[in-house]
């Protein structure tokens, strides 16, 4: 069904929460004495990891700006869905916040038939960053260029094998994703973690692999594998001399896993706006900058609304590849 007030989908709502003018999103009740005490972020992973380490640098900052203590409390399980789950259920007063990222968003949604939140009960508030995936390939592997991976895979179909993390993963989804544009098809080989993926393509047993720059930057320097093209809208400074798939022939292969703190929805669109100058304020710190840089990843400074937007865009992207493919994660 059509919401014709916004031109998009009613399953994509995240924009026109902050784009429709609803007089809760524009309300100031409650925004001209907060913060008055401490703040919450719901991280949905496991303490140590990327999204946390920037979670808790943002944090820091932000509690400077706001006069309040922001702490990081890590909800991980589920798919990122204990951790949304708790924030869905939380009061729309800005003191309990998610750290979402695509998955929470933009493929759970069409991966799982029943979730205990939907889209609509979140607000966008603040983009913290955008990681691109390399296609990272072992050196046995005869091709350097994405033409020449192209032409070895049509020569000798179903031979390459792709490394992912299960079913349903943003690996596996890239993966798809490559397939259905370069009209190829490799091989998904499911692994239970990233590190037994790149343990395994180092030694050979597989091909190919989508992942973060962050980690296949040291494997490239070292000569243990080598880059064939960023998913990114430039190159990465962490591997400079891998090029994008728009510079290789496949503009179309555009992906990149955002995350970014979302607030309940009808919190009050005062509150949204303050969050949202006090989050972009952190991302302009040197350190936050460096650590961001570091992993091979980007935070533009966006408004909620931009970042609605993105999110909505993300989120078709994902629908037009995980449809065709029946995924249903239920257990």
């Amino acid at each position: 069904m059509q919401d014709h007030s916004n031109g998009i989908t009613r399953r994509h709502t995240l924009m026109a929460l902050v784009a429709a003018g609803t007089p809760w999103a524009t309300s100031t009740a409650g925004a001209n004495t907060y913060p008055s005490k401490p703040i919450r972020i719901i991280v949905p992973y496991a303490a140590g990891g990327f999204t946390d380490i920037v979670s808790r640098l943002v944090a820091q900052k932000m509690s400077i700006k706001l006069g309040q203590p922001v702490v990081v409390e890590n909800k991980a399980g589920g798919s990122t869905i204990i951790g949304a789950e708790t924030v869905a259920k939380s009061a729309p007063d800005g003191y309990t916040l998610l750290m979402a990222v695509t998955t929470t968003i933009s493929t759970n949604p069409f991966l799982f038939k029943k979730l205990p939140y939907k889209p609509s009960d979140f607000i966008p508030v603040a983009l913290t960053g955008l990681t691109p995936f390399v296609l990272s390939a072992h050196p046995s592997v005869p091709a350097n260029t994405l033409a020449e991976l192209l032409a070895l895979e049509k020569a000798n179909p179903g031979t390459l094998n792709l490394a992912t993390l299960g079913t349903g993963s943003s690996t596996h989804l890239v993966g798809e994703m490559f397939n259905s544009l370069a009209g190829v098809k490799l091989n998904m080989i499911p692994y239970k973690g990233a590190g037994p993926a790149l343990n395994d393509l180092m030694a050979g047993h597989v091909q190919l692999f989508f992942d973060g720059i962050a980690t296949s930057a040291p494997m490239f320097r070292a000569g243990k594998l080598k880059g064939i093209a960023i998913t990114g809208d430039s190159r990465s400074q962490a591997a400079p001399q891998v090029p994008t798939f728009a510079e290789s022939g496949l503009p179309e292969m555009q992906a990149a896993s955002w995350y970014g703190l979302l607030a309940p929805a009808r919190t009050p669109q005062a509150i949204i706006d303050l969050l949202n100058q006090a989050t972009n304020e952190a991302l302009q710190s040197p350190d936050v900058r460096a650590r961001v840089a570091q992993n091979g990843a980007s935070a533009p400074i966006l408004s909620p609304q931009q970042f609605g937007d993105l999110i909505d865009k993300h989120t078709r992207t994902w629908e037009r590849i995980i449809k065709p493919l029946n995924i249903s994660l239920d257990i």
